[in-house]
């Protein structure tokens, strides 16, 4: 039986005890090797699933379709269940190796982070300051690997945007990634594949940060509001963890979704206009002003549904899939110690 002030692995959580937040599997006790070669088949499959949702929410932002009905029934026409699926192979050997780069950073900054300790004196709230920490952990990791994503979003939204077979005569369509890379840099060099940089950066660098830490804050909140709810004398069970887990998911990806949707679509017509050489290049403030004129306030929400739904799902999906990642990447002997303490 856990004593009432030890704290024990979610992955060996089996005995009773005061209902508090759980104690996470943090980077120190980690497999590296292990965790990271299970990510790969773990983020496949969720990426797999939730795919279409990414295609549906860019051809609306673009301004190709119009509603999420239509990007469905203008695919399914043209080809298929493989419409929805455009550009899938790129971003799968893309964001591959990034993804285990990128939990790689957010495990080891949250560990560094959640060291940090309040000036005597100041009294900060629990989920505050998880939230904080790994919103650092979050923005740092995105920051990281952002050079590396740019491209395979630049890449892979030409290919979702491009017209549909037989349509779009005289538009220039791309048979694949690759031929889409070739020929972004054949007209624009290097620098077309890193269009609307300033703007990814500016949305995702946040957006990561703002989703780790909503999702940090929301679980020590509901844990806490749990334990008002049942008393002080009730007890964690092993069957707790994932309903909360999940619930601080869903809120966390329908924060960040909404509150970045604006300048997810900026960014999005920035990357997938064509390229025109006897015009300007388009800059964040002549895309926002365009869609203003355009289509009015309303014009900065389009895929607003999709882009939530995909990020609530996408949120709740990976981080289920992470906390097992991470309780199947213990490594043996700190599973093997914190069994002998229950």
């Amino acid at each position: 039986m856990v004593g009432a002030g030890e704290q024990t692995s979610v992955s060996t959580l089996g005995a009773l005890r005061p209902l508090s937040a759980p104690a996470e599997i943090d980077w120190n006790t980690l497999d590296k090797r292990a965790f990271l070669l299970n990510s790969v088949g773990v983020f496949t499959a969720v990426t797999t699933a939730l795919y279409p949702l990414s295609v549906l929410k860019t051809r609306q932002q673009a301004g190709v379709e119009s509603s999420t009905l239509g990007a469905i029934r203008s695919l399914a026409r043209a080809e298929g269940v493989r419409g929805l699926y455009r550009g899938y192979s790129t971003v799968l050997l893309g964001s591959l190796p990034v993804r285990g780069l990128y939990l790689s950073v957010l495990e080891a900054t949250k560990a560094a982070s959640r060291q940090w300790e309040p000036p005597p004196g100041l009294v900060v709230p629990e989920a505050l300051r998880t939230g904080a920490a790994d919103f650092v952990a979050g923005a740092t990791a995105s920051c990281v690997t952002q050079c590396l994503v740019i491209p395979v979003d630049v890449v892979s939204q030409r290919l979702m945007v491009q017209p549909n077979p037989g349509t779009g005569a005289g538009a220039v369509v791309y048979r694949n990634g690759f031929a889409a890379a070739r020929g972004i840099l054949a007209t624009e060099g290097l620098r077309g594949l890193y269009r609307g940089a300033g703007v990814s950066l500016a949305i995702f660098v946040p957006s990561s940060g703002l989703w780790w830490g909503a999702y940090g804050a929301y679980q020590r909140t509901i844990w806490s509001a749990l334990a008002s709810w049942r008393g002080p004398d009730a007890a964690l069970l092993p069957a707790d963890i994932v309903p909360v887990q999940t619930g601080a998911a869903l809120c966390a990806g329908a924060t960040s979704g909404l509150l970045t949707t604006p300048l997810d679509v900026i960014k999005t017509r920035l990357q997938t206009m064509p390229f025109d050489a006897a015009r300007p290049r388009p800059t964040f403030r002549s895309v926002a002003s365009q869609v203003m004129q355009q289509e009015g306030a309303a014009g900065f929400l389009r895929g607003v549904v999709p882009r939530v739904s995909s990020t609530m799902l996408w949120g709740t999906c990976m981080v289920s899939a992470f906390e097992l990642l991470k309780r199947i990447s213990v490594r043996r002997e700190v599973s093997g110690d914190a069994a002998t303490k229950t």
